[in-house]
Order: structure tokens, then sequence, then C-alpha cells
């Protein structure tokens, strides 16, 4: 049996697992809470611990898959982050991490990346609330705003049903782009608006589930809004079933009603297995190689993004 150490990376934190021919092993769950704006050396040193505290359940590990968000080289291992975690852009993630593994169990396992919203979509449509749909759009709400979409398993990211790369956080609402009002940055600008604290997305969950009107507000127009940008990739990709999980999903009697009567016509539901997704989905990949070439260049040198 191929037992995958899988890591799913995000703006507030780490989490790891391994994962056999069964799922999850529970006991090697592992998640750190981490801050996106924390430099680089902090940030890969509690990857690479969360890592090591996850596989020290078992005896042996054949690979390590990593669900990250974009942009991402995912065929290099190089960030190219722009709105969180900006400290390792340019960085060869794979090499930081190698330098980290030295002399231990994961020193010379395979390392592979995929996008985490995809991760996420291809947990749900092999083990979640999207089991065998044919087609299938996943969104994650989180420190960001990230989309999956599937035709029978494999991931699309190019043709005129679906956005460039997949990707529907750079698509208009408000004035700005999708990803800056339909994240947490965006909850927290919208209550603050209102005359509200800028609290983080569970806080101000807690203060709507209080009778907190302006709360409610936000929830409200949120799903509205999700619902609208949603709506514009469902008539295009038609998709049989739209999943969504992130931990904004957590709030999802607070802002469902909203978004599905912007989506009438199409079936909408929550993630069953939310944080798993991400750790299954990304684990449920052939890694056979390395993703990214060894190279000369010292540790720490950002890479330069080959031109398009």
């Amino acid at each position: 049996m191929t037992i995958t150490l899988a890591m799913d990376i995000g703006g507030t934190h780490v989490s790891a697992a391994l994962v056999g021919s069964t799922g999850l092993l529970r006991a090697s769950l592992q998640r750190t809470h981490i801050n996106e704006a924390w430099p680089a050396d902090r940030l890969l040193d509690a990857w690479a611990q969360t890592a090591l505290t996850a596989v020290s359940h078992a005896a042996s590990c054949d690979q390590v898959a990593l669900s990250v968000p974009g942009p991402f080289d995912y065929q290099r291992g190089v960030a190219h982050f722009d709105l969180k975690m900006r400290s390792l852009t340019g960085l060869n993630i794979t090499r930081a991490l190698e330098q980290r593994w030295a002399g231990t169990v994961l020193e010379t396992q395979p390392i592979s990346y995929v996008n985490d919203a995809v991760a996420f979509t291809r947990g749900e449509y092999l083990f979640g609330a999207g089991r065998g749909v044919r087609r299938l759009l996943g969104i994650t709400l989180g420190t960001g705003l990230g989309s999956g979409f599937l035709v029978n398993g494999e991931a699309q990211t190019s043709g005129a049903d679906v956005p460039p790369n997949g990707e529907i956080r750079f698509l208009p609402i408000r004035g700005g782009i999708a990803d800056e009002h339909l994240s947490a940055p965006g909850l927290r600008t919208a209550y603050t608006r209102l005359g509200g604290e800028p609290l983080e997305p569970r806080e101000l969950a807690e203060r709507a589930a209080t009778a907190d009107g302006l709360a409610r507000q936000v929830f409200r127009e949120f799903g509205h809004d999700l619902g609208a940008v949603l709506k514009v990739c469902a008539d295009s990709f038609q998709p049989d079933q739209i999943v969504v999980g992130g931990q904004i999903s957590r709030a999802w009697p607070l802002f469902a009603a909203e978004l599905m009567a912007q989506l009438a016509g199409f079936t909408v539901v929550r993630s069953e297995l939310l944080d798993d997704a991400n750790l299954l989905g990304a684990a449920q990949r052939p890694h056979t190689a390395r993703a990214v070439a060894r190279s000369d260049r010292p540790l720490g040198v950002p890479e330069q993004r080959s031109p398009s």
C-alpha cells in the first residue's frame, strides 16, 4: 500500500496527514496555525515541522503531496504568490523543504504539488459531497477565493467554458475583483465599512448568531455576491453540482439562501469533508518523480518567472 504524506497549505494554517488506500490515518493529522505575513524562513519551518510530526506516526512514507494556493508553478515547485505569503514569492519550495528534511525519512521522498482548490474539488469528487459527479465545480472560501473545475475527475483549466487557468478570483464584482470581496479580508472590510470591528469570519459568524444585524447583513451580501460571480461560471461550465468549502463555509446557514437564490436551477451543496478534502484530493495523484529539477541556485535566491 502506498503511503502519501499529504499537506494542505493555507494563509492561516498548514495541515498534514498520512493517507493510505483507506483514507486519512487520523492519528497522524497535524494542524499548525500560521500567519501568512511571516517571513519565508518562519513559514517554511512551520510547514516542514508539521510534516515531520505527521510522518512520525508511520514506519514509512512513499511520497509527499502538497495542496498549495496559486499563483504557483506546480511543475517546478516555485511560488509566485501575489496576495498572501508574499515572502515566499520566487522561491523554489522543493529545495527549501529538502534542506529542512535532510537526514529525515522525508529526505528522498518525491514531492509534488496541486492547486488547493483543485485538490479540494477532487477530494469531494472521490470521497465527499461530489462523489461521482460528472461536471463538478468546487469553491473554497478562506483567505482567498479558490475554484476547481472537474470533468470526470480531471481538472479543466482552459477552454471556452472555464475562466483562464480555471480561476474565478479575478472575475469583477463591486468595482474590484472577486478575491478581494469573497474572502476573509473581504468580510472584514465589509463589516468595518458598516461601522463594525475588523473581525475574523468565525468571530463575525458568532456575532451574526447573537442577532448582530450588521454581521447578518454582511453575510447576506456575501452570499448574493458569491452567487452572482458563480452564476457567470455556471452558465458557461454547466456543472452538475457546485460544492462549497473552505473556512467560511462553516458559516453556511448565514449566506446559503442568498447564494442559492442567485443559482436557481443549479445544485449547490456544502462540503462534506471540509478540511479533509484538500488532503485526500492532493494524495490521489501518481507521484513518480520530483516536481522540480535540482539546480545550483543557492537556496533563498528567487527564481524568475518564465515569460508567458
